[in-house]
């Protein structure tokens, strides 16, 4: 389905300070084997390099799910569009991705075709 983007509203994600008690298990002497760690620091990374939130205003409403906007750059298309039905679609971007969205808005040809993802 063609459509046009309208605009773009862009918002940075806080994030508060990590905290490591290793050193303070460690003093005293407490030992253990921290089980979700990995899957935390890989949380960790993915909010700090994709710390830009997009969404984009839509000329036409989009039913809910992932998609992907044919014409955008690969970089800005690669973790999928999420519309959770209506005029809006977000997407978590890298501060290099948000660099070549805000190169390409900068365009006259605003026209994407929308694709449905899963």
């Amino acid at each position: 389905m063609q459509t046009e983007i309208k605009t773009y509203h862009l918002k940075r994600r806080k994030l508060g300070p990590v905290l490591d008690f290793g050193g303070f298990f460690a003093f005293f002497g407490v030992s253990g084997t921290d089980h979700g760690r990995e899957e935390r620091m890989n949380k960790r990374f993915e909010q700090e390099y994709f710390a830009n939130i997009v969404t984009l205003v839509l000329s036409q409403p989009l039913a809910a799910g992932t998609y992907q906007f044919a014409g955008l750059p690969e970089l800005v298309n690669r973790r999928g569009w999420k519309v959770e039905g209506g005029h809006a679609a977000t997407c978590d971007l890298s501060d290099d991705g948000l660099e070549e969205f805000r190169a390409w808005m900068s365009s006259k040809v605003r026209r994407v075709e929308a694709v449905r993802v899963g």
